[in-house]
């Protein structure tokens, strides 16, 4: 082989390596810039909820808070509040005020044990009504029966709310759903409420 075409077949070559090896690190970085998309986009959407209506709530939006569970009268009383700790008008972080919310009891929690339920805006004087447990139409949240509190908040005071069971139960983490306005809209929430560690039946020691 004369040597210019030595010269020539070497320099194809060459340039052949260079394109080939630079394809492969193009490669590689298009896959690890895929790979850190996929990661991105999972952990939005793990972070990420959405409502029925497809706006992306805050299950943080208000802090539920078991306050007390004591044994009265041969009744156990249960007494949750809830606040919001960031009032506004639903934009740039707040919350608007609160118009209901719902609770799901533990699977073992007999219906035929819960007495009376109430709610109060300062935790002293209490309104009383007949609770039931079923599913609440006005959301698209929670599509389970429920107990429903149709009382809400006002800016960030406290609002309480009261069960009375006649048997023990444990607490435990349960599921519920909060209701407020367009902006703020509904969401699944997370809280300490009657779970499974029962029930027991408890007699009143004269």
């Amino acid at each position: 082989m004369k040597p210019l075409q030595t010269f020539l077949c070497g320099l194809t070559f060459s340039a052949l390596l260079f394109t080939s090896c630079q394809r492969d690190t193009l490669d590689d970085t298009v896959i690890t810039a895929n790979d850190r998309s996929a990661e991105s986009y999972e952990q939005t959407s793990a972070n990420a909820k959405k409502n029925p209506s497809g706006q992306v709530c805050n299950p943080n939006a208000y802090i539920i808070t078991l306050e007390s569970r004591t044994y009265i009268n041969g009744q156990w009383e249960w007494v949750w509040s809830i606040e919001n700790p960031n009032p506004g008008n639903g934009n740039n972080g707040t919350a608007q005020d609160l118009s209901n919310w719902g609770m799901q009891l533990g699977a073992c929690v007999d219906w035929a044990s819960v007495s009376g339920a109430a709610y109060s805006g300062n935790g002293v004087n209490w309104t009383n009504f007949t609770p039931s447990y079923e599913v609440n139409p006005s959301q698209g949240c929670l599509t389970t029966p429920v107990l429903k509190f149709d009382f809400g908040t006002s800016g960030n005071a406290r609002s309480y709310y009261k069960l009375v069971v006649t048997q023990d139960y444990a607490a435990g983490a349960v599921t519920g759903y909060y209701k407020s306005g367009s902006n703020t809209s509904c969401c699944t929430v997370s809280f300490t409420g009657i779970g499974c560690g029962g029930p027991v039946e408890i007699e009143d020691v004269e």
